[in-house]
């Protein structure tokens, strides 16, 4: 939406004066790890030969397929172009934590 129809893109956080990327799956489908292991367990085929084994770390594996390509480039996919963020929104004391303080600072800096 944002490259197509002109939709302000906003990031909250990140590095101080780097300029931050909006992301998202295009065109694509997309799970993680947790859910398909999930799903395994409950029929249980845990101890099929072909799933996968538990995942050992603490931390999250998303698998995604059928990448939609690029609007601007049409000859790679759309997670691999450039997505620069409208507007950088740095995390102030007031607004961790605080949903309605984020969005009315959205507002002031986006619509008004």
């Amino acid at each position: 939406m944002a490259k197509h129809e002109g939709v302000k893109t906003v990031v909250v956080g990140g590095k101080k004066g780097t300029q931050q990327q909006y992301c998202g799956i295009v065109g694509g489908q997309s799970t993680d790890f947790s859910t398909i292991d999930t799903e395994i367990k409950t029929t249980h085929l845990k101890n099929h030969s072909l799933a996968p084994p538990d995942l050992r770390v603490n931390g999250v594996q998303g698998i995604t397929w059928r990448l939609g390509f690029g609007i601007t480039n049409p000859t790679e996919p759309e997670e691999w172009q450039d997505h620069p963020a409208d507007v950088n929104l740095p995390v102030s004391g007031n607004l961790v934590n605080n949903p309605l303080a984020i969005w009315e600072e959205v507002v002031r800096r986006v619509f008004a």
